[in-house]
């Protein structure tokens, strides 16, 4: 049947362009992981940055005076730090707290209120505005994000060196999941090797000098800032030792907004930049893979899937009607086979790491075709919902 070899070739071709990109990174980031990894140098008080640490915020009334509290425990320097709310229009009482917090504290924080709610990015443009000349590196960091001890200090070490333009920390998780190791493993290669474009906004800096305005209709705000740092010609890295902590989101509908919102970002975001993809050395390279990955195979994955279940389909009517599968039509059902075996052992919940990657691989990828179906029907997810299951006052 032509049907049954139209759809085994659609199915194989999927499969290769999804698993190609996947397995060079995986073979260069094995070569990366094995170069020196950076450090920065240790730094007197008088010789650390002047840091503006720059909160967003909507509708975090809850957390606000938390937040502001974790981040003035932060040892650093009082002299060489100021503290900026940027809020977009909230409508519940997190400006009157930030303004009630402000004053009864001797340091003097500075606080933007939007006109509107533009989203995350727009307010993003609105602090660097605000930026003075006396401000060294611009912080960011989410409202329900707890900094652990000595994140603002690293920071500022790091800063220290006139190579490094961006650098960002990481969750800090009692059990991290097989995907989230993943995750942190690739970013931690590529800024051993060069830059990595994916950055993590609970907690982000970026050199003052080398900041522009951003795309404001768009979000992945983190990763747009240390794109553009990176190709100022400064390196824009992730750190392992800072390090964050948040609640977990439990409600199932939100984490899967949140999911499909950064999702969405972050193929706009890649796909903006195609034309530097695998150019420019090792950071073409690391581009150009991050970006098939999130902008181009979640497709192919969406492909392989619908073309598996119709070979499959007609495989069983050449069965039905006394015909012999080829070979290669079995080995391929094998594979269909083993796939939905890991898929089906993932669901569970049985801590087994392959299969824990599949489902998560899976979801994530039909969450990104999500958000892309999304956008090009017009729907930008750039104004953000703050999550309400993970946040505790």
């Amino acid at each position: 049947m032509i049907e049954r070899l139209a759809f085994l070739t659609l199915q194989v071709g999927a499969t290769v362009a999804v698993t190609l990109p996947l397995v060079i990174h995986w073979m260069l980031n094995r070569k990366w992981m094995r170069e020196k990894s950076p450090a920065p140098d240790s730094c007197k008080d008088e010789d650390l940055p002047r840091l503006c640490i720059v909160i967003p915020t909507w509708n975090e009334a809850i957390v606000i005076e938390s937040k502001l509290n974790d981040t003035i425990a932060q040892r650093y320097p009082e002299s060489k730090r100021r503290l900026m709310l940027i809020d977009s229009a909230s409508t519940d009482d997190t400006v009157s707290i930030a303004k009630a917090w402000n004053q009864s504290q001797e340091c003097e924080m500075q606080i933007v209120q939007m006109p509107a709610r533009l989203g995350k990015s727009a307010a993003i443009n609105r602090a660097i505005q605000e930026l003075r000349d006396t401000d060294d590196v611009f912080v960011m960091t989410d409202a329900e994000a707890t900094l652990e001890e000595g994140a603002l200090r690293r920071v500022g070490r790091w800063m220290k060196d006139p190579s490094i333009g961006a650098v960002c920390g990481c969750i800090n998780e009692t059990v991290k999941s097989s995907y989230r190791g993943w995750y942190q493993w690739f970013r931690s290669g590529e800024s051993r090797a060069d830059s990595t474009p994916i950055f993590e906004g609970s907690i982000a800096a970026y050199r003052v000098s080398a900041l522009h305005p951003i795309n404001p209709g768009s979000n992945a705000d983190d990763s747009q800032l240390a794109v553009l740092v990176r190709n100022e010609g400064l390196r824009a890295i992730s750190d392992e030792s800072i390090q964050f902590s948040e609640s977990p989101i439990t409600d199932v509908k939100e984490r899967h907004d949140r999911t499909v919102r950064r999702g969405q970002g972050l193929s706009r975001h890649f796909w903006r930049h195609r034309s530097s993809w695998f150019r420019n050395g090792r950071w073409g390279t690391i581009l150009g893979l991050n970006g098939l990955q999130h902008s181009v195979s979640p497709w192919f994955v969406l492909i392989g899937i619908m073309a598996g279940f119709a070979h499959a389909t007609t495989v069983l009517l050449i069965g039905w009607f006394g015909g012999e599968p080829m070979l290669l039509d079995r080995a391929m059902l094998l594979l269909d086979a083993v796939v939905l075996a890991s898929l089906g052992v993932g669901l569970t919940g049985l801590r087994i790491p392959l299969c824990a990657s599949a489902v998560a691989f899976l979801t994530q990828n039909l969450r990104l075709v999500q958000g892309m179906i999304l956008l090009r029907f017009g729907h930008s997810l750039h104004q953000w919902d703050a999550s309400e299951s993970n946040r505790i006052g």
